[in-house]
Parts: C-alpha cells; structure tokens; sequence
C-alpha cells in the first residue's frame, strides 16, 4: 500500500542527508558539463544567432527608410515614374540618392555600355549656352545679352594681338560678319548664331595653344590677388597634362573644349560667365543597406560571446532540466511526478509560443510605431547592437513568462484559491489586471501592451475552460487517500 503522504517522505530512504547532497552535486557537475559543451557548439553557430537577431530589427530599418524615402520624393517632387519608384523603393528595398552628374560623362558611359545602341548619340560637352553671356549683374533685359561680348570683340579687333584679334582670327569670313552683326544694336542674327560662333571656338583643338595663351598668361598676371592668379595657372597645367594623357581621342576632344571654355571665360571675364560642366539631377538607385553599429572596439567580441552563450544554454536546457528532474523527481509521489508529466510539457509550449509571438509578430509592429516617431522629429535613428541584443531578449522572456497565464489558472483552481465562479465573475478586474502587467512587461509603447494583453485575454477564457475540463479533485493530502 502506498504511503499516507503525511508521513516523512524519506523514512524509508536508503541514503543519508550527506548521500543527498552528493547526489545534488553529481547532478549539477552532469548539468554543467552540458552548459559548457552547449556553449562550446554555440561558438560556431554564434555568428547565425547574431544575423537572425539582427532580423527584425533591420526589416524595421528597411521600412523606416523606405517610408521615408517616398515621402522625400514626394517633397522634392523628383521627375520620376511613381510607381515604378514605389516599386523600387518597396518591393527591392532600393534608395535614391539624387546626384548631379555631368551630361557628357554619362554620355560617354553610356557610349561605352551600348556602342550599337547609343554609339550614335551626340552631344558636345562643355559647349557655352545662352545663359553664359551677359555681365552676371546686367539689369538690362532688351538689350540682347550676347551683344556687349560681341561689341567687346569687336572693339578689340582692331588692335593687333588683342583677345578680340585672336578671337576672330579663329573665324572664318562668315562668322566673322555674324559677329559684326551681333555687335551691333541692330541686328539680324539670332542666338543660336552666337552660340554657333562660340562652340565653333571651343572645338577647336589649337585655340589654348595659340595666340590665347599669351592673353590669358597677361590676364593672371595682373590679377590682384597671387594665389587666384596661381589657381588659375594650375588649373590650365592640370588640364592639359590630362589631354596629354588621355588615350581616348573622344575624352580628349571633351577636355579639350572645357579647357577652351575656361580659357575663353578668363579673357573676357565681364561677359562670359565662369565655365561650369553641363549637369543634371538625377536619381541614383542602390540597395538600402542597413547596419547595426558598434561603439567599442570590443563590442562585437563581446556581443558574439553572448551570443554563443545564450545558444549554449539553449541546446543544453534539455539536459540540465532532465538532471534536476533526476534528482527531485525522487523525491515526489507518483500523483505528483504526473502532474509535472502533464503540466511541463504544456508550460513548454506555452513558453515557447509567446516567445515566438513576440519575435516573429509582435517585433516588427513595435519598432515600426518606435521608429514613426523618428521620421516624424526627422531624425534617423542608429541603433546600438549591445541595446538590441537586451531589448531583444527581453520581449520574447516577457511574453513567455506571460503566457503560462492559463496554468497559473488551473494550479490556483485546483489547490482551492480560485474557483471557476470567481474566474468569471471578476473577469473585468482580470481584464484591467492583464493590461497593468502587459504595460510592466513590454517597452513602453502601446503597440506592444496591447499585443500582448489581447493574446493574454483570450489566454485567460482559454485556463477557465481548463479548469471546466480538469475540475478539481480530492485533496490528495486529506487522510487515508491512496493516489494508487
């Protein structure tokens, strides 16, 4: 017959107090030994804890800079196909940093890239535009703008070895009359005779090293200030060495017609503007890259080693638990070994799937809600990994300590604290009761209070149900009760 569980657990026992404690430390010594072969697998499986951890926290970045992205390009009102942008943007996880680049560099990329296609574009860089005449303070609009750099030439023409003498040396009889005629307030010709002229000089390949060279070496030389007059020296040393280098006779041929245009602008700085490269904006598409970032040197060792132990712990938690069990399990009434046999399983589960909940469902939602609040303030955030790595492990633990909600149920039902009644009487004061600790729980955000507090809700009907279908039985420690 079975023992009356009031009397001494260990009367019959074989082995002493002293016995025991050996016995516990055989135990744990078998338990430790698991946690450090666990930890020692965990270092090669650390790095794969590390990215999956990162997981969440760089799906939230991807969109945190996705939203963000539309929302400038919406701002900046960008010359682009929405959707396909959208597309871009959300689908490929692709950022748009809008650059200026230079017209006949992407030309000539281009040119390269598809010589069958688009070998047949052209375009001459650094050519002068329209916008290029004219003093940049002139206010007079109905005089035409080419017209006082035209009278300048032609003034100068008449003294030998000018900048205006040189300059329509480089004409032929046409263009030299064109000039003429744009010189003068009257005129027939057009702009685009104008721009037609000037292009015409800054292709041709002599102009630096003929009569203008002496013009422009004048030019510096009387510039106020030295250094000026020396930054412009070494820009048209720069320049040339670079078309002496060039192999490609159509990159030469673009440097050659900057560096006229620069010359040309030197001469005669009171009415042509200072020479820039022909740009436009454009969107530059690349993948959004998202890094966590370190502050110490020793952050990511230390972050790895955690890593590696929590896995550790994690593969050995079986057999640490199967060695505690050994060792209480001895100890306990048949009745009792069974309730853990039913119960630990369930609490296992339980555990598990809030964890599971909080790392694949409710993550990604929080930090969405954290990170609105950034894009609102303008502000990008840049977290820490060794602060994940807390907030991280921190939710999952909260959310599988919350859901063991219907066991605690059925364990304050079945030793008499709690009826089924007062279960669902009081259930509104549960209710308030379950939103407080999901608030002590979770961040504070109330994103994550609520979804843990409408799963633990529904945990709560669900240990009333439980305590309908396993209703409590005889005290197993009244008197004369035999568990077999």
């Amino acid at each position: 017959m079975a023992k009356n569980p009031k009397e001494d657990l260990f009367a019959e026992s074989t082995m002493t107090f002293g016995e025991h404690l050996e016995e516990l430390r055989i135990r744990l010594a078998k338990a430790l030994i698991g946690v450090v072969m666990g930890i020692a697998i965990g270092l090669f499986v650390a790095d794969w804890v590390v990215e999956r951890i990162q997981d969440p926290l760089k799906a939230a970045l991807t969109d945190f800079y996705s939203i963000k992205e539309m929302e400038e390009f919406k701002e900046k009102g960008v010359a682009i196909d929405t959707e396909s942008a959208r597309a871009l943007i959300e689908e490929e996880g692709m950022t748009a940093d809008m650059m200026n680049i230079e017209l006949d560099q992407l030309i000539l990329r281009l040119k390269e890239a598809s010589p069958d296609q688009l070998g047949v574009i052209q375009y001459l860089p650094y050519s002068f535009v329209s916008t290029d005449f004219a003093p940049m303070d002139s206010p007079v609009e109905t005089v035409a703008p080419y017209q006082p750099f035209f009278a300048q030439i032609q003034e100068q023409s008449a003294i030998a070895d000018s900048p205006g003498d040189a300059v329509l040396s480089y004409l032929d009889e046409q263009q030299q009359a064109t000039v003429m005629s744009l010189a003068s307030e009257e005129n027939s010709s057009t702009m685009q005779d104008a721009l037609g002229i000037m292009n015409a000089l800054a292709n041709d390949p002599t102009l630096v090293d003929g009569a203008l060279k002496q013009h422009l070496d004048n030019v510096t030389e009387a510039m106020l200030d030295p250094e000026a007059s020396q930054r412009v020296k070494d820009s048209v040393k720069q320049m040339q060495v670079r078309i002496e280098n060039e192999t490609s006779d159509q990159q030469k041929s673009s440097l050659t017609r900057r560096l006229n245009r620069f010359v040309l602008c030197r001469i005669f700085p009171e009415y042509l503007r200072t020479p820039r490269p022909a740009t436009i904006e454009i969107p530059v598409w690349k993948k959004i890259d998202i890094k966590v970032q370190t502050l110490n040197a020793h952050e990511a060792f230390m972050i790895w080693l955690k890593a590696a132990v929590i896995a550790g712990f994690v593969m050995a938690s079986p057999w640490v638990f199967f060695q505690l069990w050994s060792f209480v399990a001895a100890g306990l009434y048949p009745h009792e070994r069974r309730y853990v046999y039913i119960y630990l399983p369930f609490s296992t589960i339980l555990f598990l799937g809030g964890a599971c909940v909080a790392f694949f469902l409710v993550m990604h939602p929080v930090l969405d809600f954290l990170f609105s609040y950034n894009r609102m303030m303008k502000i990008d955030p840049d977290p820490r990994i060794s602060e994940w790595l807390g907030f991280v492990l921190f939710l999952p633990v909260g959310f599988g300590i919350a859901f063991q909600l219907p066991l605690v149920m059925l364990m304050l039902n079945r030793i008499g604290i709690l009826t089924i009644e007062a279960y669902l009487s009081k259930w509104r004061v549960a209710v308030l009761v379950i939103f407080v600790a999901a608030m002590l729980l979770t961040p504070a955000d109330p994103v994550s209070m609520l979804m843990l507090a409408v799963p633990l809700t529904a945990l709560y009907f669900l240990g009333i149900l439980l305590c309908k279908w396993m209703p409590r039985t005889k005290n197993p420690y009244e008197e004369g009760y035999d568990p077999d």
